[in-house]
């Protein structure tokens, strides 16, 4: 396997984050996710997220959390009330039975985004979420031997710990540094920390712009 042996870092520990941290645990890969947040309860999460079957959906299954996640989402979130300015009901599909279920490639369940959080930490191995890790840098892994000539105080706590791996990671991999003061190693490093991404600039030049859409606005006027 190309990951055997290999440490995955994944900085952000979001939902997409954490589903990928628990698939590639399934396939026994050494992991760590590195999350901002103090802990998992230091902020709301923020608005529920609805799960398309060709990939949200699927990637739940995936990861055997299906059984989970319907334990937990929100029965009916996805129904539609239309209404005009008094509030009078023009349209509702509540009082009509859904076809859609899953397994249906139109289905749509909704699903709280802590409560999501959540349960895909609870499927992960004790550790695996590093808080109170605020990316802030990171560089190309020198040799072992000219690293340590350089600047002792540079090599990662890590490796400082167990310097028989740093044999095997000469001019490979990355040192992580972080916003606490720490620093990590990893083999590879995946950027999972939203649109304002601190890893961006090291896979592209080209910086976020706006579109000129802020939402998408639909009308009916019958």
């Amino acid at each position: 396997m190309l990951l055997k042996d290999k440490k995955v870092a994944i900085i952000g520990g979001g939902p997409g984050g954490l589903t990928l941290a628990r698939l590639l645990q399934l396939q026994d890969v050494q992991v760590k996710v590195y999350e901002r947040d103090l802990d998992k309860n230091a902020r709301v999460q923020g608005s529920p997220l609805d799960l398309h079957d060709e990939s949200g959906l699927a990637a739940i299954t995936k990861a055997g959390l299906l059984e989970e996640f319907k334990k937990h989402f929100m029965a009916g979130a996805d129904r539609t009330v239309i209404t005009n300015p008094q509030a009078e009901v023009l349209y509702s599909d509540h009082d009509h039975p859904k076809e859609e279920d899953f397994g249906h490639q139109y289905f749509r369940p909704e699903i709280d985004r802590g409560v999501l959080r959540r349960m895909l930490l609870d499927s992960l191995k004790p550790g695996t979420v590093v808080w109170d890790s605020h990316f802030i840098s990171m560089e190309a892994l020198q040799s072992m031997d000219a690293k340590s000539r350089m600047n002792p105080g540079t090599i990662p706590k890590d490796i400082q710990e167990n310097p028989k791996e740093a044999n095997q990671r000469d001019h490979h991999g990355w040192t992580m540094h972080f916003k606490n003061g720490n620093s990590a190693y990893a083999d590879l490093v995946i950027a999972a920390d939203g649109a304002n991404s601190k890893l961006r600039p090291y896979v592209t030049d080209i910086k976020p712009f706006f579109s000129g859409i802020t939402m998408l606005e639909g009308n009916v006027y019958d």
